[in-house]
């Protein structure tokens, strides 16, 4: 009985290193000089994007996003729709267990029904996982806001998102 115990954990352990050094010689999921199609939703937007891979690490694209805002105390204001237009680029990290870290720097360019134009600069840190060679999903968190309009600096987690893309 105790060689089938011995036998069975060396079996396991083969079938285990096996395969561990098939998944590493396994072609990278990330795609390369690809179009991609995604959706991103956060606290108050729901937005589509445009990309382009150019080098597996690194892609660039645009965002477009409507949201709605309500209104606060202040008489007249009443809320609104909000237009958001953000062209992004994005440089992925290492692979850390099947999940991609990434960091994205993006420009939103905001027009709402009430208050004026607003631009930012915003850093996002997040993740991306490829259940699929041509689909990913991601999520994370914008970190920095930098209001370029009246030289406002926001730090912190200040909206998290998730989003879902598709590669051509």
């Amino acid at each position: 009985m105790r060689k089938v115990i011995i036998s069975f954990v060396v079996a396991i352990f083969l079938v285990a290193t096996v395969g561990a050094n098939a998944q590493n010689s396994a072609k990278s999921p990330l795609p390369k000089e690809k179009v991609g199609l995604g959706v991103k939703v956060n606290d108050i937007n729901l937005g589509v994007s445009f990309a382009y891979a150019l080098k597996e690490n690194f892609h660039i694209g645009s965002g477009l996003a409507v949201g709605y805002q309500s209104g606060t105390d202040t008489p007249g204001d009443d809320g609104g729709t909000i237009l958001l237009v953000n062209p992004f680029f994005r440089f992925l990290f290492e692979n850390q267990g099947n999940l991609f870290p990434y960091a994205e720097f993006n420009f939103a360019f905001t027009e709402t029904v009430y208050t004026p134009s607003t631009s930012t600069a915003n850093v996002e840190l997040g993740g991306m996982w490829f259940p699929f060679p041509s689909v990913s999903i991601r999520g994370g968190v914008n970190v920095v806001n930098f209001n370029i309009d009246n030289s406002m600096i926001g730090f912190g987690i200040n909206q998290s998102f998730i989003g879902i893309d598709w590669w051509m």
